[in-house]
């Protein structure tokens, strides 16, 4: 109990799309959800789960967002599925950079060449370290503020919560 991590697969049935945001509380050893839609597709009885661009269909874009969801409601990290096709790293490249601007931390692998790409981009850049501690910084210094102005752009609590939630990843990656 404690020294093993558990990263949960949620949505791979179509029942468990229902309870997606469910695992709050499930155990203190929940550090992530991801999501399958291999399985999911199978179980729906689907001839496919991409279009002809390598987008995902609906249902497989409803789960990808009840993972998610339910990986914020749940205090834990959101990653995103494989992508199937491990050769075609333009397309893991492309994923990987939708998965990270909509809020997952991180993107799981089917095959070790894919491994450098989702590093890659999962990484903080030195540019968003610095304008995460920017943001707190700023509201460091004026702590009543609901709203500070850096560089004429306004930011907000949310957007102090998602540096601090920035320099954390970062803060733990650097300690494991």
């Amino acid at each position: 109990e404690g020294s093993i991590k558990i990263v949960a697969i949620a949505t791979e049935t179509a029942a468990s799309l229902f309870v997606a945001g469910s695992y709050g509380g499930a155990s203190p050893r929940l550090d992530g959800l991801t999501w399958g839609a291999e399985d999911l597709s199978a179980e729906l009885g689907a001839e496919g789960n991409r279009d002809s661009e390598g987008h995902f269909l609906d249902p497989y874009r409803l789960a990808r967002v009840l993972c998610l969801a339910g990986a914020a409601s749940a205090r834990v990290q959101a990653i995103d599925t494989i992508a199937a096709d491990f050769r075609n790293l333009d397309l893991l490249r492309r994923e990987c950079e939708e998965a990270r601007r909509d809020g997952f931390t991180g993107k799981m692998a089917i095959h070790p060449a894919q491994v450098a790409v989702i590093n890659e981009v999962f990484t903080p850049t030195p540019a968003a370290i610095a304008k995460a501690k920017a943001i707190i910084a700023a509201f460091a210094a004026d702590p009543g503020k609901g709203a500070v102005g850096i560089d004429g752009v306004m930011y907000d609590r949310p957007h102090l919560a998602r540096a601090e939630q920035l320099l954390a990843r970062v803060a733990a990656s650097a300690s494991s």
